[in-house]
């Protein structure tokens, strides 16, 4: 994702800040798209994963992303990520989801139970402090587009939970077709 693009969304949670809610808020630098979330796994079972991620992007070519639409999972109710949303017209970006818990399933990887709603995570609410004021900042700031990004290769990376945030290491990475 574009730097001025991370840029923007930086903006959008300063001024949900303002709410003074106790919220873990994410870092630019650890902003991304999840495709599928693993958990702790061996080492070992790297590989398979680099396998089935090399069948999934066979002829699926760079597709673009725009970023729009705010709000909560699970729901406003029960708030417990802020996140902002993600559109793609062509559907590839379906096509490569679907394909990644296909061939994941095969290995003997579970699939998700919730539904794949392409986002990203501004933050992970700790408490119930000042939640309403930050619920009503996030209805009061509907996010038109961004602004877009095209989308070229899927990694696969690694999360260390640290003090100072999550540490991502790149494990693996692979291009789309043009």
């Amino acid at each position: 994702m574009p730097y001025e693009l991370k840029a923007k969304i930086s903006g959008i949670q300063e001024k949900l800040k303002a709410a003074g809610a106790d919220v873990s808020w994410t870092r630019p630098e650890g902003m991304h798209l999840t495709l599928k979330f693993f958990g702790e796994i061996e080492d070992k079972r790297i590989p398979k994963i680099e396998k089935a991620l090399d069948a999934v992007v066979d002829g699926i070519p760079t597709f673009t992303l725009s970023v729009s639409g705010m709000g909560t999972f699970p729901d406003m109710r029960r708030p417990r990520v802020i996140w902002i949303g993600l559109k793609e017209d062509g559907g590839n970006l379906l096509r490569l989801q679907k394909g990644v818990e296909e061939e994941l399933k095969k290995t003997g990887f579970p699939s998700e139970d919730r539904r794949f709603t392409p986002h990203i995570t501004l933050g992970r609410i700790r408490s119930n402090k000042n939640t309403d004021k930050l619920l009503r900042l996030i209805e009061e700031g509907k996010v038109e587009e961004l602004g877009s990004f095209d989308v070229s290769e899927v990694h696969l990376i690694k999360s260390e939970l640290k003090p100072a945030g999550a540490e991502y290491t790149e494990l693996y990475s692979i291009i789309l077709s043009n």
